[in-house]
């Protein structure tokens, strides 16, 4: 194996999980990598590459849960952010995760986590959404038509080249027919109660950024310099007033920090985890 040559990465299944994870001669430390809404663990196969996490002992593992990439789901699942989290933390305690990372849906699954304070690690939220008004409005559409019967029928059978043409431009040029591939794994009916629950989730909620505030738990937000989603000032003002949540910018990167900078969300993961106990005010 030559200096610029790495191990390769490991595949398994567990608990109805599928997880793809790098091979770190000794390992120091366990993060969990979790994709964003019609994402799957492969978007970041590039990270897990890097050789940085394996020289730092860091086991990097990135995850479908059921409902993502075609997974099937346990009878009377219901596709909601507070089941999600439910399902993170039992597969975190399992696994002994030190650091979630958690990619748009993920990230509001993580805030969820943070707010309730049972997982005692550290969290890196890359783009979450505070609030109903901070999405996309393609996504918002999305989701009032998928309240409509028929009509939402309809639109979510015609989703592909909609969503094609939508990220032909934010996906990495030379990956852009194998990862949009991966957008199509998952069924339009599973993805269409992922978009609900999101929703509902953000509804129930109102103002997440301020949820977010009160947690325990070290959290750091990263967003690119040029993302797509919302960022108030007033959701501003709260992150910066959290005791235990910093913001974090990615420069050169929009909504898919982990396509367009993987180095750069590489070194978040390992400056969390290196840093003291309370990060957040380093």
């Amino acid at each position: 194996m030559t200096a610029t040559q790495h191990p390769p990465l490991r595949r398994r299944e567990q608990d109805g999980w599928a997880i793809i994870e790098n091979a770190p001669a000794t390992v120091r430390h366990r993060v969990l990598l979790l994709p964003g809404l019609f994402c799957t663990a492969e978007f970041y196969t590039a990270m897990l590459a890097d050789p940085a996490l394996a020289e730092a002992g860091v086991l990097a593992m990135a995850a479908d849960p059921p409902g993502f990439a075609g997974r099937p789901v346990p009878s009377g699942f219901d596709y909601t952010i507070e089941r999600y989290a439910d399902l993170v933390e039992q597969f975190a305690a399992r696994e002994a995760v030190d650091v979630i990372v958690g990619h748009s849906y993920f990230a509001n699954v993580g805030i969820e986590i943070a707010a309730r304070g049972d997982y005692p690690g550290r969290l890196l939220l890359l783009s979450p959404s505070f609030s109903r008004d901070d999405e996309e409005h393609d996504l918002i559409a999305l989701d009032e038509a998928g309240h409509v019967p028929v009509l939402g029928t309809l639109v979510w059978l015609g989703i592909n080249p909609t969503l094609k043409k939508g990220m032909r431009d934010r996906l990495p040029s030379d990956r852009f027919n194998e990862l949009f591939a991966q957008m199509k794994r998952n069924p339009h009916a599973a993805n269409r109660r992922l978009v609900a629950g999101f929703f509902d989730n953000l509804r129930r909620h109102g103002d997440l950024a301020s949820r977010l505030a009160g947690t325990g738990n070290t959290v750091w937000v990263g967003r690119g310099d040029r993302d797509e989603v919302g960022f108030t000032a007033q959701e501003q003002a709260a992150i910066a007033a959290a005791p235990h949540v910093a913001l974090k910018t990615i420069p050169g990167a929009a909504h898919f920090s982990i396509t367009d900078t993987p180095h750069e969300v590489v070194e978040l993961v390992l400056a969390l985890l290196a840093d003291p106990a309370d990060p957040a005010q380093a």
